[in-house]
This record gives structure tokens, sequence and C-alpha cells, in this order.
């Protein structure tokens, strides 16, 4: 695997944490206590996007990647960190106290390497009533010597993908064209950085995109569609369909 892949679960982890600690219902099972609904939801989300990236060939299947969720007072883990690598470090990044966390939750998210792995983790940490620090964090790793640094000429794709509106441009070719870029170039080049055609990883993109809106806001699908540049649901449903995701079981948490 490459280390765009790395980067880019990397993002979607911690922008998703972001928008995951904003959603009323897990504001009310902070209010509440309920830390195992909020672990089991950390865990749901961070196992979608891993099968994703499974699904899509951008991960080995063969590989765990997804490793455990961290579920609990941070009281409680302390008496594991001399015996837990990851929690060591992890606890170098938390605060001494509670006084510097709010009460309501906030998203947290740390990568960093304990050899010969490479670890992701992502989450909440709150303070409850008692000002005893919480936290629910999912841990992923892959050993770091099997991913592949790609080269910096490969940077300007990330900018072409992030630019390119298939809805406005039909023709990939010639909208490349029109910048001066060679499309073989890019093709060629897309398959050394992404491991997939430029096309493909952009409807991955876009997948992953809609999943995201899906999980944390409460837009229609027609809506959704529009958002991530489908133009009608149709043509979302058929991408869905196209790599074998079932939108239909994707939780909306924003409306529970």
């Amino acid at each position: 695997m490459n280390a765009h892949t790395i980067q880019l679960f990397d993002k979607l982890m911690e922008q998703s944490m972001a928008r995951f600690a904003e959603l009323p219902i897990v504001k009310t099972a902070v209010y509440t206590d309920n830390t195992p609904h909020i672990g089991e939801m950390v865990s749901y989300i961070t196992r979608l996007y891993v099968d994703c990236f499974k699904h899509f060939g951008w991960l080995p299947k063969e590989i765990p990647f997804y490793n455990r969720v961290l579920c609990g007072n941070s009281g409680s883990f302390a008496k594991l960190v001399s015996k837990d690598s990851v929690l060591s470090q992890l606890f170098e990044y938390l605060p001494e106290d509670g006084s510097k966390i709010a009460q309501s939750p906030v998203a947290f998210h740390r990568h960093f390497v304990i050899l010969p792995d490479f670890y992701s983790v992502s989450g909440l940490l709150w303070v409850n009533s008692a000002q005893q620090l919480f936290m629910c964090l999912s841990e992923c790793s892959v050993i770091r010597d099997t991913v592949i640094i790609s080269p910096g000429r490969y940077a300007y794709l990330s900018e072409l993908l992030e630019q390119y509106d298939s809805l406005l441009n039909p023709s990939l070719e010639e909208w490349i064209k029109e910048k001066e870029i060679s499309y073989h170039k890019v093709l060629r080049d897309s398959k050394s950085y992404c491991g997939d055609s430029f096309y493909s990883h952009y409807l991955k993109m876009k997948i992953l995109g809609t999943i995201e809106e899906v999980l944390f806001t409460t837009h229609t699908l027609k809506e959704i569609a529009i958002n991530q540049k489908f133009g009608k649901y149709s043509m979302l449903y058929k991408t869905f369909k196209r790599y074998g995701i079932d939108l239909s079981k994707i939780p909306r948490f924003s409306k529970i």
C-alpha cells in the first residue's frame, strides 16, 4: 500500500470525529454516561471506513488494520500503561487533568510510530460531572515498512482530484488537455500514486464524501447527491452499486 492511502484514511478519521463530536446523540450519550454506546459508534465508523478502503483495494484484505476501541475512564487505563506501548504513547498526548477539556465531547486524533508499526488513533474525549476524563478511541495500525512513500512528482494529482467535476466536465480527457497536461501521463501516474485509474479514484472519493454526509448530516439523499456532485440520486445509487456498497445500511446518526 502507498502512503497516500494512509494519509487519506488519517485525514478522513480526523474530520469525521470532529463532525461526530457535534451530534446531539453523542452529547446525550455523554450527559447520560452511556459510554458503551459511544464506543460502539466510534468502532462502527472506523470499521466502516476500513471496510470501504479494503473494498476499494486500497488496503490489503488480509491485514486487520483496525485493532480495537479503547473506551472508558482514563484512570482505569492508566493502570495498564506500563504493559501497553500504545496506551503509554497516548497518555503523553492526554491532558493531565480534565480541567482543560470541556464537558461536551471533543474530537481527538493522533498518529505516531511505535516500531515496527504506524498507528492512527481517533475518537472522543470528555469530562463527566465528577471531572473524570473519559475517552473512546479507535486504534488502527499497519507495519510501517509496508507503506510505500510516493514521489513528490505525483502531488499534482491531489490538486486535480479536488478540482475535477464530472458534471461540468463530462470528458475527463478534454479537461486534462485544457490544463496542458498529458492525459496519458495522468493515467500512468494515477496507477502509481493511487493504485487506480484517475476516474475510479475520483468516484471512490465521492463515495467517501457521501458516506460522511449520510452519517453526520440530516440532508436527504437527493440533497447529498447534489452536494457530492452526482447530479441526481440515481447516479449516486448506481455508483454505490457499482462498487458493491449498500447505502441503505449506513446509519443516519444525525437523525437518531
